[in-house]
């Protein structure tokens, strides 16, 4: 009889912290909202996939939700390459390595004068104006 009642002291106590722990998820879901379930399918992606991998899918996301707005932009991506075409280029890093002078070409030099002297007279007419 004695096993019993220990038995069952030990069960009522794992119904009574199963139902506070069954009462505070109930809590949190109601004030947070849907939003802890995206929060945990997000943790068990990560525990799934890795982190590396879920980065990965992260960028890969992120590229594919911006593409139709950088599809608008190509054209004007085209002009600025036609307009640093010259003096806008990109080496290999083996290339670099031989020859680390010619990491000044890989500095678009049209757009930062550019840059640099639409900065100068914007201060310039700003400090007349103030």
């Amino acid at each position: 009889m004695k096993l019993f009642v220990k038995s069952h002291k030990k069960l009522i106590e794992k119904i009574k912290q199963f139902s506070w722990y069954s009462l505070a998820m109930l809590i949190v879901v109601v004030f947070a909202g849907p939003e802890i379930f995206v929060a945990m399918e997000l943790t068990l992606m990560l525990e799934v996939m890795g982190a590396s991998t879920f980065c990965m899918f992260y960028l890969s996301a992120i590229k594919a939700f911006f593409e139709p707005y950088l599809k608008n932009l190509k054209p004007y991506f085209e002009r600025f390459a036609q307009f640093e075409g010259h003096s806008f280029f990109v080496l290999k890093y083996k290339q670099y390595k031989q020859m680390p002078s010619m990491l000044m070409h890989a500095v678009p030099a049209n757009t930062l004068l550019l840059g640099f002297l639409s900065m100068i007279t914007a201060f310039a007419i700003l400090t007349k104006i103030v």
